[in-house]
């Protein structure tokens, strides 16, 4: 990535200068932050293009009455030991 030489910008600045002060902070982040902040950007440009549903951008929870959950109620053993269970998992496939 190329090095970018500028001033920090302070609030209340043009905009103008928004897209020159990313590139000064991304340049001083390390490679794996660079990387979670380019999904963070990818995520907001998704949000904006209206190709992440409402309900994702709102953070709403869906609630459920108690009786649909009653079907799950054998897929998950609370309480169990892990390892047993991983262990009879592996040794029955």
């Amino acid at each position: 990535m190329k090095t970018i030489q500028t001033e920090p910008t302070e609030p209340g600045t043009p905009e103008a200068n928004v897209g020159s002060e990313l590139l000064r902070l991304l340049d001083g982040l390390p490679p794996s932050k660079q990387v979670e902040l380019l999904d963070f950007a990818r995520f907001l440009r998704q949000q904006v293009m209206g190709e992440i549903g409402p309900e994702l951008q709102s953070g709403v929870v869906r609630e459920v009455s108690a009786e649909s959950l009653a079907s799950l109620t054998a897929v998950v053993t609370l309480g169990g030991d892990a390892v047993t269970d991983t262990e009879a998992f592996y040794d029955s496939a």
